[in-house]
């Protein structure tokens, strides 16, 4: 299924037109493609984002290693492809992938809008009960899911926790490493990692919506509202997979200044008792600590 391309619009309005966006390319709820294969073994629906900037020479590796790892082990899931208007052939490639696996739904943004809002897009459009997202150098690897969906039974949201950070440059190892410290010193819960990849039930995404479109803020925001709402978190080990082809875009000045002044900004309103989110109960597991 192919989607219209959409003009980009100002935060407040972004829920709106992503919404008109779900309707004009038939969203209707989670009733995803089934796979040829019976042998699932999750009954649960699942959208998996890949957001896509220029990003021709992974795309068709990252689809064939996704078809293949979901097809045995969910019943009905979608590869959600959102092209953040590429200059390269990345929509292209991304319409004729979804021509041939109907898992594949591909959202075009007319413009770049950044990772972050795309990401957001994405959360929003997603028909799956569960929500996972992936970058499409593929870092992480989906046969992992079999390590992540049990922990559901006893939480909302599985944060995965990168075992090391391979392929990461000095500065970007310190400035990962700073906004690790400043987020658990500010918030909760206290993880051990805030931007890797998150298992979230859809109706944590539906109640935790995010004020910032900070391409490095963005997700640790959904996390922090959902602890205050009191739904159930818990962390786990997974590999993490450097990027071969192309560049990283996360660790730039530019993306960590935003990130910062979004972060500090919505600590601001949590310290006035500004905002929409009230503290409540929460649970965080922490792998060394018993269930």
């Amino acid at each position: 299924m192919i989607a219209n391309d959409v003009e980009p619009c100002m935060h407040g309005q972004l829920t709106e037109e992503v919404e008109t966006v779900c309707s004009t390319i038939g969203w209707a709820g989670p009733c995803l493609p089934a796979p040829v294969h019976a042998n699932t073994k999750c009954t649960k629906s699942i959208t998996v984002i890949f957001p896509a900037y220029n990003e021709e020479q992974n795309i068709h590796s990252a689809m064939a290693r996704a078809v293949e790892a979901m097809r045995p082990r969910f019943h009905a899931f979608e590869l959600l492809i959102i092209n953040d208007g590429s200059t390269d052939r990345t929509g292209q490639i991304a319409e004729e992938l979804a021509s041939i696996y109907p898992e594949i739904t591909v959202i075009h943004n007319r413009q770049n809008l950044g990772l972050g809002e795309t990401l957001y897009r994405g959360f929003q459009c997603a028909r799956g009960e569960l929500v996972i997202q992936n970058a499409m150098d593929y870092p992480f690897d989906l046969c992992d899911l079999e390590k992540m969906i049990p922990l559901l039974d006893e939480a909302d949201v599985v944060a995965a926790v990168r075992k090391r950070h391979a392929g990461y440059t000095a500065y970007r190892k310190l400035a990962s490493r700073v906004n690790r410290f400043i987020l658990r010193l500010l918030f909760d819960p206290k993880l051990r990692d805030y931007n890797y990849t998150q298992l979230f039930k859809k109706d944590v995404l539906n109640a935790a919506r995010p004020g910032s479109r900070s391409t490095v803020f963005m997700v640790p925001e959904i996390i922090i509202r959902a602890c205050e709402l009191g739904f159930r978190i818990k962390e786990i080990d997974i590999d993490y997979y450097p990027r071969v082809f192309g560049e990283a875009t996360s660790g730039k000045p530019k993306v960590i200044v935003r990130c910062l002044r979004d972060m500090f900004l919505f600590w601001i309103k949590r310290r006035l008792h500004i905002g929409d989110a009230v503290q409540g109960p929460a649970t965080v597991f922490h792998p060394d600590v018993a269930k």
